[in-house]
């Protein structure tokens, strides 16, 4: 008996690790169920949106004939009615300049032409004053 609780004097320190690795595992798995109920509802709704929209109107087959009469925004609070949109016509050509590419093109060649000068970079010359000593 008294090996027995030498032994757990001495070795408290990896039941107490066992503890806490279960302790971490039983959060991760809440953690987990929680994300993946989220996630699933997320999904749900989203099918039912999308649903919603390729049939066009608001489920009318499922509606009574009572609240078939009521407009869409006071059959659920979650539909969005739907807006008027005017009719488009033909679209007017609008005056484009040039391309981005023929204007990245002409920068980079302006550079290329452009004299070099013999002044230093002003991250050079902040290097040389850093090496520089103190009193120089």
């Amino acid at each position: 008996m008294s090996d027995l609780s030498a032994l757990d004097q001495n070795n408290w320190y990896a039941s107490v690790s066992v503890v806490i690795q279960l302790a971490f595992l039983i959060a991760g798995v809440w953690f987990a169920r929680n994300v993946l109920r989220t996630m699933r509802a997320f999904q749900e709704q989203v099918g039912a949106m999308l649903k919603l929209s390729i049939t066009g109107t608001a489920g009318e087959r499922h509606l009574s004939s009572a609240s078939a009469k009521q407009p869409l925004a006071e059959v659920s609070p979650y539909w969005l009615a739907p807006s008027a949109t005017e009719t488009a016509g033909l679209p007017e050509p609008i005056e484009s300049g040039p391309s981005r590419v023929t204007i990245a093109r002409r920068k980079m060649v302006l550079w290329l032409q452009a004299p070099m000068s013999g002044a230093m970079a002003p991250w050079r010359q902040i290097i040389t004053w850093l090496r520089a000593p103190a009193g120089s």
